[in-house]
């Protein structure tokens, strides 16, 4: 897995496992060389990260690719630093993109931030086409529908209405067909 990079304020950070939940601690790298504990916390549009210097805030702009794989759009707040490009993957993540040659098995759909699920559309066995909305899922106050990434076999359904789920958690499997 790819560890995370960026710059905070004057400092190159590099940490150690990425942020995940709503806040917590992690070891990051500063600079190459000193090893620092920091804290965080997500709020509504992004992070907070607070340096024994001060806080910075980041927001994130999601923006999902034709396989359905998400990238970010990083804006520091309060300047006018900002990147494009970045997507996270967890370890043990199936490939969105299997090698020329193999056969994808299946695609896991995952929750892109944390939410509550408000209805889901398909069952186990039910055939998909890329696109189809799966699920509807609340988060930022907002409803986002959860669509299939690929064509195929619905083979495992974790999402339930009512349930809140965080960035990252299991949601279908689908199989090529």
């Amino acid at each position: 897995m790819s560890q995370l990079k960026g710059k905070v304020g004057p400092w190159e950070l590099e940490w150690k496992t990425a942020p995940h939940g709503p806040s917590g601690t992690g070891q990051v790298t500063v600079n190459g060389k000193d090893v620092l504990e920091v804290r965080w916390r997500r709020d509504g549009q992004g992070i907070w990260i607070e340096l024994p210097q001060g806080a910075h805030g980041y927001d994130f702009e999601a923006e999902k690719d034709d396989d359905g794989r998400v990238s970010y759009r990083v804006l520091e707040r309060g300047s006018d630093q900002e990147w494009e490009g970045f997507s996270f993957d967890r370890l043990g993540r199936e490939a969105a993109g299997a090698a020329a040659g193999v056969k994808k098995k299946g695609i896991r759909v995952r929750a892109q931030m944390p939410g509550k699920i408000l209805k889901v559309h398909v069952d186990v066995d039910v055939i998909v086409e890329k696109d189809q909305p799966l699920a509807v899922m609340e988060a930022m106050k907002m409803e986002n529908e959860i669509r299939a990434p690929q064509q195929g076999r619905v083979t495992k359904v974790s999402a339930i209405p009512g349930q809140a789920v965080e960035t990252g958690a299991d949601l279908f499997l689908i199989e090529s067909v």
